[in-house]
C-alpha cells in the first residue's frame, strides 16, 4: 500500500521535494493541503520565490545535495523527485562512486527494449516506459483495480513487472515510486537504502536500475567495479 500523508501528520515529519518547478510546486501544494503540519524542504538550483510561507527552500543541485545530506541518521520521512533526472539511479551511482567504485553506463540492447510497455529511449543506457498510450490525468489516485482514465482493469503493476522481468544479462533493481498524494510519487528512505545495499552486493554485474509506479517507469543500465 502506498504511504499517503495524512492530515494528522506530526510536525516532526519532514518531506524533501527535489525540484521546485511545475511538478515540485504541485507536490508542495498537495502535501501542504493534506498535512499542514508537515515540514517541507524544496531543493532547486534556482532561487524560488513562489513557495508558500513556511516551506524551506535550499538552493543546490538536487542529486549532489541528496548524496551529501541523506545519511542513515537523517530524519526525513519521504523524498519526492521532481527534477528532470532519474533521481534514484543518479543518487545510487554517486554513492557507489563515493565508496570508490568505478561506475559506467551500459547500453540497453534493442531486444530488451521490446519487452517494455510503450518504451521510449532517452539515451543508449536509459529508457522510459508506460502502460498508458494516452496522457494520464494529473490527479490520478492510482486505484488498485481499474484505470482511472479508461475504467478498464489494470495490467500488472509496472514496478512488479520490471522486477520480475527476464532482462538477459542485466539484473533488475527496481525501487517503487509510492503515491503520497494524487499524482505525487516518491520514496521512503528505506527504499533507497535497500537499493544501495542490493547494488553493493552485485559488483561487476550489469544492472537495470529503475523507478516505477503502477503505470510509468524509467530504467538506467550501468555497472560498477570495486576499486
Amino acid at each position: 500500500m502506498a504511504g499517503k500523508i495524512k492530515s494528522s501528520a506530526s510536525s516532526d515529519e519532514t518531506v524533501w521535494v527535489l525540484g521546485g518547478g511545475q511538478f515540485g510546486q504541485r507536490a508542495v501544494d498537495l502535501l501542504r493541503k493534506a498535512a499542514p503540519a508537515v515540514n517541507l524542504v524544496v531543493i532547486d538550483r534556482q532561487p524560488l520565490s513562489h513557495l508558500p510561507a513556511g516551506v524551506k527552500c535550499v538552493r543546490a543541485d538536487g542529486v549532489a545535495w541528496l548524496a551529501e545530506h541523506f545519511v542513515p541518521e537523517t530524519h526525513v520521512g519521504k523524498i519526492i523527485p521532481a527534477i528532470p533526472r532519474h533521481l534514484a539511479a543518479e543518487w545510487l551511482k554517486r554513492k557507489l562512486a563515493e565508496e570508490g567504485a568505478d561506475v559506467h553506463a551500459v547500453n540497453i540492447p534493442e531486444g530488451l527494449l521490446l519487452r517494455f510497455p510503450h518504451p521510449m529511449r532517452l539515451s543508449p543506457s536509459q529508457i522510459v516506459m508506460s502502460h498508458a498510450d494516452f496522457i494520464c490525468p494529473p490527479n490520478c489516485a492510482e486505484p488498485d483495480e481499474l484505470c482511472s482514465h479508461t475504467r478498464r482493469p489494470r495490467p500488472t503493476p509496472l514496478f512488479h513487472l520490471l522486477e520480475t522481468l527476464d532482462c538477459g544479462s542485466f539484473t533488475p533493481l527496481i525501487v517503487r515510486s509510492r503515491q503520497f498524494a494524487a499524482g505525487v510519487g516518491g520514496f521512503f528512505p528505506e527504499d533507497l537504502w535497500q537499493l544501495l545495499a542490493r547494488a553493493r552486493s552485485l559488483p561487476d554485474t550489469p544492472l537495470l536500475v529503475g523507478s516505477a509506479c503502477k503505470c510509468h517507469g524509467i530504467v538506467d543500465g550501468f555497472c560498477h567495479h570495486p576499486a
